[in-house]
């Protein structure tokens, strides 16, 4: 782990305590966003959309889905903590084809991406809430401040988005209003969000260095993303979904081989404790790549040679996904698991 405090016009500190190290927590954790705007100037520039969703959907976002087994179903200890909840995959499965066939099909679409949409913003907060651990950023109203707006800043784009490219919901004037009281309250909650960092840096307090750079980078690039999508109406979603979504897996693709790597490697007991996800690591990142890649095109391609059933099954499909989303949610609480804050070096 590499730790730091860079002192500025000597007197304020400059807070730049990193999950990894500097090098590889501004390469992937922060600096990753920046291919979510070339995506975003490919795209405004001409560049065909084609390309880049088949290399979101199968080279990056779909395997970072798939890449949870390694430490889910694959880890024995993690199977026994689990428990009933690794088959929730089962229901999964069955509510896309459930909703085609009952004809809500573009509900459940809808659905599926602001799920989606919202398992991106609990990522981010996640790593904001790690870099708080790094830099002993505790104060109670740092921490409301950090997350509401981060919320706000994550969430109120796609609730845009909605609104203006779906006429069913955007034609009601109670909505209109809604959605612009909602703008003027962000735009000046974000403005004392700015104010209070000011004040703070005023005071000669510590600034979470690593905190500060993330929400830099992930909140422009949320409205950008959202206000470009707007444009091409509701089909707009992977326009935006893509520059999104790289960024969100390169992180979560880092971090969870940083995990793997320190959790089943170099430990005696690894395999004896772990079972094949302790062999799975030994592999070393290529089988990390291998499973999950190879798991996402062979789920992918499956509806493709089907025939008649395919929208049923590109609908279920979407179980591994909501699984994914729910088992992350249980698997990263680093106060309540000793071995996973050991695997991400929160307990040096």
């Amino acid at each position: 782990m590499s730790t730091a405090t860079v002192p500025i016009t000597g007197i304020r500190p400059w807070s730049a305590n990193w999950i990894i190290n500097q090098r590889e927590d501004l390469t992937w954790f922060i600096g990753s966003g920046l291919v979510g705007y070339l995506a975003i100037a490919l795209m405004m520039a001409g560049f065909p959309v084609g390309p880049l969703y088949i290399l979101w959907l199968f080279g990056i976002d779909g395997p970072h889905v798939l890449a949870t087994v390694t430490r889910t179903y694959c880890d024995k200890n993690e199977r026994a903590q689990l428990g009933i909840w690794l088959w929730i995959l089962v229901p999964f499965l069955m509510l896309g084809p459930l909703a085609v066939t009952l004809g809500y099909t573009s509900l459940f679409y809808l659905f599926a991406i602001c799920w989606q949409h919202f398992h991106i913003v609990k990522q981010h907060f996640g790593f904001v809430m790690l870099y708080k651990a790094k830099n002993t950023d505790r104060d109670p109203w740092d921490f409301k401040l950090d997350r509401y707006y981060l919320l706000a800043s994550l969430v109120l784009p796609l609730a845009l988005f909605v609104v203006n490219t779906r006429p069913w919901i955007g034609q009601w004037a109670a909505v209109q209003f809604a959605a612009n009281a909602a703008i003027c309250s962000y735009l000046v909650f974000a403005a004392y969000f700015f104010w209070y960092q000011i004040q703070k840096y005023r005071a000669g307090k510590p600034v979470n260095g690593p905190k500060m750079l993330l929400l830099t980078l992930v909140v422009p690039l949320q409205w950008v993303a959202f206000r470009y999508a707007t444009e091409f109406g509701a089909d707009g979603i992977i326009r935006a979904g893509i520059p999104l979504g790289i960024f969100h897996s390169l992180q979560y693709h880092r971090l969870l081989w940083f995990h793997n790597k320190n959790r089943y490697l170099n430990k005696d007991d690894a395999k004896e404790k772990y079972g094949f996800a302790a062999t799975l690591a030994k592999g070393g990142l290529g089988t990390y790549l291998g499973v999950a890649i190879g798991l996402n095109l062979f789920i992918a391609f499956v509806p493709a040679m089907i025939g008649q059933a395919v929208e049923i099954l590109k609908a279920a499909v979407w179980g591994f996904a909501f699984t994914h989303y729910v088992l992350d949610a249980r698997i990263w609480h680093v106060r309540n698991d000793k071995d996973l804050a050991s695997a991400l070096g929160m307990g040096r």
